[in-house]
């Protein structure tokens, strides 16, 4: 696709390279987050949830949104300026270095390998998958029970963590199968030990700092939020990555959204022209769809939202569809001993 745009439009080559003004959105994401953790430092815990639900996820959302670009090298090339950057971002963020553990996976599993369960880090676990799909076929009223049972779970402070602990267990006590693909290695790169020590140092002292200004209910606001937004009932985070990559389709593998979401977002709907036109930055991606609009016309049929309720609704149909799901995996997901 790439080959096929620069030959009808070699103009879009100019278009390459990062954008240092980036830079300009840390202090509004993060004075944004952090009045609304004073707002509700003096409050009760269903404002500080409903802040978390209704404004934090959405805020970590927005900051996601740079560590891809950052990822990409697409705000600073220099491996100073980047680290200082990342590091502003885990201050709002607080991500205990989990932001480098994206950025790894994501330029060394999901953008070489896209499609490919064995090494793109996207495709859902294989064995919990087809724990999932024995209870739907089986047992369809049981597994309504556990989605309705995991969106609580995942609504609590520190859920999506609990949720791991808890879930995967149950299904394999349900299914009498295994529920992880213990044989699947992704083979993504990783962050040096020193960096990873000094974001997860960095993290500590932001929440420290986050106790110290704002109390408890001021930390709590912060760390339902992240928890929310990196779990099944973050609406935005999940559903876009629900509408991206329908994983099986080889000709365009990617899609995007258009529309005002992209203006919070900074353009990370404009997927399928970033997977064209990866050393785009986020503000010259309208530029390529403008460009090339015969390239780039794989859209989305549905809203993030839309995406997201029809997930839920299909007790969480998997987003990355490949052959695998299709065969026995008895071998791959024994039964359990």
């Amino acid at each position: 696709m790439r080959k096929e745009a620069l030959a009808a439009h070699p103009q879009l080559r100019a278009l390459a390279g990062p954008d240092w003004r980036t830079v300009l959105a840390l202090p509004v994401l993060l004075g944004l987050h952090w009045s609304v953790a004073a707002a509700v430092s003096q409050s009760n815990l269903l404002v500080v949830f409903l802040a978390a639900f209704l404004v934090g996820q959405f805020v970590i959302h927005a900051a996601g949104a740079l560590v891809h670009e950052t990822a990409h090298r697409l705000i600073f090339r220099g491996e100073r300026a980047k680290l200082a950057f990342d590091l502003g971002l885990e201050t709002i963020l607080g991500s205990f270095a989990k932001q480098l553990t994206y950025q790894h996976e994501h330029l060394s599993s999901h953008h070489p390998y896209i499609g490919d369960y064995e090494r793109d880090y996207e495709h859902e676990d294989l064995c919990a998958f087809k724990a999932r799909e024995m209870l739907i076929e089986g047992r369809p009223r049981l597994q309504r029970v556990l989605t309705i049972a995991t969106l609580v779970v995942h609504l609590l402070p520190f859920g999506f963590i609990i949720s791991d602990e808890i879930f995967p267990r149950l299904y394999q006590r349900l299914t009498g199968r295994v529920a992880k693909d213990w044989q699947r290695h992704i083979q993504a790169t990783s962050a040096p030990v020193w960096q990873t020590r000094l974001f997860i140092g960095w993290s500590l002292a932001v929440n420290a700092l986050l106790f110290w200004l704002f109390g408890f209910y001021g930390w709590l606001y912060h760390n339902w939020a992240l928890s929310i937004f990196l779990g099944k009932c973050g609406i935005s985070n999940l559903g876009q990555s629900l509408s991206e990559h329908p994983g099986d389709n080889d000709q365009v593998p990617t899609r995007s959204t258009y529309g005002w979401i992209n203006r919070f977002l900074f353009n990370t709907g404009y997927h399928n022209e970033h997977h064209t036109f990866p050393n785009v930055a986020w503000t010259r991606l309208p530029r390529l769809t403008a460009g090339a609009p015969e390239v780039f016309n794989s859209r989305a049929e549905r809203s993030y939202l839309g995406y997201w309720w029809a997930h839920v609704r299909g007790d969480f149909l998997t987003s990355r569809r490949n052959p695998l799901q299709q065969q026995d995996q008895s071998v791959r997901c024994p039964r359990a001993s």
